[in-house]
């Protein structure tokens, strides 16, 4: 019996980068097709000052993060418990579906984060981000963009907190 290996270098591509609006960059490394699964991979860049607000997905929509470098705060809440914590460089993150989380990256640095997610949630991401332009710095999201991300979220089913219950976390959206 033979296996056969897919490989797919990524260096010096840029191929799948794709910028969300809130600034962080994303890097589709292995799609649910290419994977031939319900499951991609994503790299994700997140920058100094980046917010993900608070938000919380299906059941099916389990994310998993693994801290490649620098750091990030994550908010989970979930069962009465919830909080921020700092994770850095080979820390894993599980967040499980149905569960309130937000990030934040509150350094003066970049971190890099890889991300195992479901093909829904690929397919969401997809729908949000815009071609990557190494020439153009993140800003901070227009009105419209904010509006996008609702509309496309409550398409998928997925909650979103408002300004107030974000607030109340210390984030300001």
């Amino acid at each position: 019996m033979s296996t056969q290996l897919l490989t797919e270098s990524t260096q010096g591509s840029n191929h799948h980068k794709q910028r969300l609006p809130d600034g962080n960059l994303l890097e589709f490394l292995a799609t649910p097709d290419q994977a031939k699964a319900e499951i991609c991979l994503i790299r994700a860049t997140v920058p100094p000052g980046a917010v993900v607000p608070l938000h919380s997905h299906s059941d099916s929509d389990v994310e998993l993060f693994y801290i490649l470098e620098g750091s990030i705060e994550s908010f989970l809440s979930k069962d009465g418990t919830q909080g921020w914590t700092t994770v850095g460089m080979g820390d894993v993150v599980t967040i499980p579906g149905n569960t309130k989380h937000a990030w934040r990256n509150t350094s003066r640095f970049p971190a890099t984060v890889i991300l195992v997610t479901t093909s829904r949630m690929y397919a969401f991401f997809r729908e949000l981000t815009k071609p990557f332009d190494p020439d153009q710095p993140a800003s901070p999201p227009t009105r419209e963009e904010i509006q996008q991300i609702f509309e496309v979220a409550a398409r998928y089913g997925y909650w979103m907190g408002s300004p107030e219950e974000n607030a109340a976390i210390g984030l300001i959206v």
